[in-house]
């Protein structure tokens, strides 16, 4: 344990080693991995990938000191030898026995690998994760390099992580990918993922409006990046009123479309032939009516779209940026109950909601003729959705209603690339439980600083 208060835990080791957390615990993720071939990340990133019972055994290289040609021989461990004064042993990444490959996540040598790691590391995930459990893996792109280390795609050093941007990897050939072919990282990593049991629900694209300048000339400057949203089972928890948007037709519609609308609800109340006698849709209207004449635009705002718009957030106590704390905020509150889960079983609670329309007081519509003769009406009160109260979904308690004393826990959130914090200091904010996993003592220590700041807010 690197750091723990009441709402949060960080523990300062790999994110595959998770034993603190039990099975089916977590109720929603929220990261940003390294992205792939971009950065070298500061601190020890080095890991194992592969066969945890074997005895590994790295090949040992002689590689001449001086950059001179010699001979050298390459051998097993404790067979390698390296001929003295001008050559050196350097210890190799790959275990001759297993196959398995020792490095840093995001340093692979090809793209395929980098896929596989990050669906072993989605494997205890979906351990963790609860089945009405959502998971955010914010993922960018990157581009194959052409050979030489000055010779990669320069866009590549556009995209931002959450992470420190220490120096960027020189440009990989691959066999696959042709040089400055786009990677397509984040739908490989989509259909791995499907593959491997995931349901991929949204592929949510973040556009930024600040993006990274870019010195290329032959394609646009990359603005986005990639948030897969993966379950582990079709049923899960999603809380739509709690991200909903505003409706962008109200402010933009022309003058007298509320009459327009009203005086099409009364038609169709009448079931006039000459508009679908039933309710197909007030066609300059972006949401149109039910066949009682009902609105079906939620006055609260409407379904949340799949692009999130905000720019990329400076962390103030370094050179690097971090994700905006918009992103974090809208999938917490979108996957985790505000008021909590069941503290015997840990299902979510869910939201009771009443629905108000706009209520209009009628003038002037001759029902006879069909024909408006002035004003359809003048709105008295506008439709309203509001929050009754908040009910378990589970029978842990079947009195509750008449005892009306049944507490509540908050919801776990888990951040397993923490960096600073960007994650738990939200879920902190909303009132969460969280538990963070980072390989960096330097990013750890950043976030205790930040979540220590946020006691004084």
């Amino acid at each position: 344990m690197y750091y723990e208060d009441a709402h949060v835990k960080l523990y300062n080791k790999d994110c595959r080693s998770k034993d603190e957390l039990p099975d089916e615990s977590v109720q929603c993720v929220v990261t940003s991995p390294p992205y792939w071939g971009l950065r070298k990340y500061s601190g020890e990133q080095g890991l194992i990938w592969g066969d945890n019972q074997c005895q590994h055994e790295w090949v040992y290289t002689g590689i001449p000191k001086s950059g001179g040609v010699g001979d050298y021989e390459v051998g097993r461990v404790g067979n390698a030898k390296a001929r003295s004064g001008s050559h050196e042993a350097k210890d190799s990444n790959t275990c001759q026995l297993c196959g398995a490959w020792k490095g840093a996540y995001g340093l692979e040598p090809t793209p395929e690998m980098y896929v596989q790691h990050t669906v072993e590391i989605l494997r205890e995930v979906r351990r963790v994760l609860r089945k009405d459990g959502v998971v955010f893996w914010n993922i960018g792109d990157s581009y194959n390099g052409s050979g030489g280390e000055h010779k990669h795609d320069k866009g590549q050093s556009g995209l931002t992580n959450n992470r420190d941007k220490v120096g960027f990897v020189p440009g990989r050939n691959v066999s696959s990918l042709k040089p400055k072919d786009l990677c397509l990282i984040p739908q490989r990593l989509a259909i791995a993922a499907q593959e491997d049991g995931w349901w991929v629900r949204s592929v949510i694209i973040w556009s930024k409006p600040n993006p990274m300048p870019e010195s290329v000339t032959d394609r646009p400057t990359e603005s986005h990046e990639y948030i897969l949203m993966l379950t582990k089972s079709a049923r899960y928890y999603w809380d739509q009123d709690a991200v909903r948007e505003p409706h962008t037709w109200i402010e933009n519609r022309p003058s007298g479309m509320v009459r327009q609308a009203e005086q099409y609800r009364d038609r169709v109340k009448h079931n006039d032939p000459k508009y679908g006698g039933g309710g197909s849709g007030f066609q300059g209207h972006s949401g149109g009516m039910k066949a009682n004449g009902t609105p079906l635009n939620n006055p609260n705002g409407r379904n949340i779209r799949s692009v999130w718009t905000f720019p990329t957030q400076p962390y103030p106590e370094a050179h690097f940026a971090v994700f905006p704390e918009k992103l974090p905020e809208l999938c917490i509150k979108a996957a985790t109950p505000e008021v909590g889960c069941c503290p015997d079983c840990g299902t979510p609670w869910e939201r009771v909601t009443e629905r108000e329309n706009m209520k209009i007081r009628r003038t002037d519509w001759n029902e006879q003729s069909g024909n408006r003769t002035g004003s359809a009406g003048t709105m008295i009160e506008p439709a309203r959705a509001k929050t009754l109260h908040w009910q378990p979904t589970c029978k842990c308690n079947p009195d509750w209603k008449e005892s009306k004393v049944y507490p509540t826990v908050p919801s776990l959130v888990l951040d397993p690339f923490a960096g600073a914090g960007t994650t738990l200091w939200v879920a902190k904010k909303l009132n969460r439980r969280a538990v963070g996993y980072e390989l960096s003592e330097e990013y750890c220590r950043l976030t205790v600083d930040r979540l220590r700041q946020q006691v004084m807010l």
